[in-house]
């Protein structure tokens, strides 16, 4: 598995240096998107927890192993979290990491499309998305990751753990606390960190 370290400039929150790029991301087919429901969102007893740093890798991890019955929480995963970069932030090889060493497969995707997201998320589970944190934004590496729960045809419904960003955290009786365009998330989606377009992680858990 060929391999490249690039030097980055880290920021605030959630930027990340760069790590590797995988040539060996498997491909899969994913339905066609007139096959794909027009709406979706995930439903699970689940609860929103908010970082006070650099943390968004392990709190949307702790979400997403909520989802599958683990307890967890954001601050406390990310103490012995894989692949932390110097500034405090996370490699994206960090999340693939700590969800293999639980028995989980994990792979890091690049080079996506809406209609991919759409399809992994209509499995049933919630999708970790790699994106800019929010418009305008000065620098490629001003990145966030999160957890995206549902999709309808004009809006992404997201699991927000940056109170700043969480603009739906007043209504209540939702499975989400940020929503955002599709037309906007495809721009937060590309160029992140200057290096991947359209990334995200495919997960689920190993049936024993």
């Amino acid at each position: 598995m060929g391999r490249w370290l690039i030097p980055v400039l880290t920021v605030l929150l959630c930027s990340t240096l760069y790590a590797y790029k995988s040539e060996d991301i498997t491909d899969y087919q994913v339905q066609e998107s007139s096959a794909l429901p027009r709406e979706f969102m995930v439903e699970a007893d689940n609860y929103f927890d908010y970082q006070t740093g650099m943390e968004c890798a392990a709190f949307s991890s702790a979400y997403l192993l909520r989802y599958y019955g683990e307890e967890a929480d954001g601050k406390t995963l990310f103490e012995t979290f894989p692949s932390r970069a110097p500034d405090g932030g996370t490699m994206p090889q960090g999340i693939v990491t700590l969800f293999q060493e639980r028995g989980y497969e994990a792979e890091f995707v690049t080079n996506g499309t809406i209609e991919d997201l759409k399809a992994e998320l209509a499995k049933g589970a919630p999708v970790i998305v790699f994106i800019h944190v929010e418009e305008p934004y000065s620098s490629p590496h001003y990145t966030h990751y999160i957890p995206l729960v549902g999709f309808d045809e004009e809006y992404f419904y997201f699991a927000e753990s940056l109170t700043k960003y969480a603009n739906c955290k007043k209504e209540t009786g939702i499975s989400y606390n940020r929503k955002t365009e599709i037309s906007k998330f495809q721009r937060l989606w590309e160029n992140i960190d200057g290096y991947w377009d359209y990334p995200y992680y495919r997960i689920w858990k190993v049936e024993e």
